[in-house]
């Protein structure tokens, strides 16, 4: 049988990342006044545009790493 509520949420979640996250939040707030969506579903698109928000961990970065070694780098680093 069709769900409504089924079919707003599975919209509005992927709807997250290609349209402006407040016409979202709005869209699901309206859903949510006509009794449509619950909390729980306005709880799972916030997580949904919280988590496409949260920038991604990058690996520590060390600058000298990748930094070439000089000739007279090298005769330091053998002198110690």
């Amino acid at each position: 049988m069709f769900s409504l509520r089924g079919f707003i949420k599975k919209g509005l979640l992927d709807a997250v990342g290609k349209m402006a996250d407040y016409q979202i939040i709005l869209n699901a707030g309206g859903w949510y006044n006509q009794n449509v969506l619950l909390q729980e579903d306005l709880a799972e698109i916030n997580a949904a545009i919280e988590k496409k928000n949260t920038p991604a961990p990058t690996p520590e970065e060390n600058p000298d790493e990748d930094k070439p070694v000089t000739p007279e780098e090298e005769q330091e680093n053998s002198a110690e």
